[in-house]
């Protein structure tokens, strides 16, 4: 589901976010596939933190986030830092800029950033299986 969405020019964080939602089971309403949409670049292409990671940590966080603050926040941070480490481990980097050379424009683009959209789904998929 992410690569389709990635196919049909949705942005990194809203395809790993849609893709994993899917994988899951869950019915993303369009207020929650909204909230992704900032996320692409690296936050509105800031070239921070990589939108595909960002995607899946949103996914993290409908399924072990809370709705009240007496609820557990530790298994959704435990979870997403799991997510960043293995990401880290994979591509070296969590930085959108290091990760697509502060490139959106060329032909490579797409190609390389969907490589990132494919893992950030498939670890956040894992992690939430495991």
């Amino acid at each position: 589901m992410a690569a389709s969405c990635w196919a049909e020019q949705y942005n990194c964080a809203e395809s790993v976010l849609r893709g994993v939602c899917h994988a899951q089971g869950i019915d993303l309403s369009d207020q929650g596939k909204r909230m992704a949409t900032p996320f692409g670049g690296g936050v509105g292409r800031s070239e921070d933190i990589c939108g595909a990671l960002v995607g899946g940590v949103l996914a993290i966080g409908i399924v072990k986030g809370r709705t009240t603050p007496q609820e557990d926040r530790l298994a959704a941070y435990d979870t997403a830092g799991r997510l960043h480490r293995m990401f880290d481990e994979q591509f070296g980097s969590t930085s959108c800029r290091i990760l697509n050379m502060s490139d959106f424009k060329s032909v490579e683009h797409r190609p390389r950033c969907g490589r990132y959209v494919e893992a950030a789904t498939r670890l956040t998929i894992q992690i939430l299986r495991s």
